[in-house]
């Protein structure tokens, strides 16, 4: 159990962890926002000129995020993406 703790204290401390971590809070609020505003893929998709392949791609977390994409994703959905930052020993 130690060892298991240990490894995964590590990963946690890692680059990836965290933006993976990312990735999955934005796609799940993005999916989110599509329900609420009940969007489909394909009405994304047509909102941003792309095609329902990219959208679900987006949604599986496959898509590289940029900050300009994630605001037109948001934007589409008659939303804002809000961005935060805190040090690591602050907890939100």
């Amino acid at each position: 159990m130690s060892d298991f703790k240990a490894l995964f204290q590590e990963s946690r401390s890692g680059d990836e962890h965290w933006m993976a971590r990312a990735t999955q809070e934005f796609t799940e609020d993005l999916h989110r926002l599509m329900q609420r505003r009940a969007i489909s893929k394909a009405e994304l998709a047509r909102r941003l000129g792309s095609s329902p392949a990219y959208i679900t791609k987006v949604l599986r977390g496959d898509a590289n995020f940029t900050v300009r994409s994630m605001v037109r994703l948001a934007r589409a959905l008659d939303g804002r993406l809000v961005l935060h930052l805190e040090a690591e020993e602050d907890t939100v």
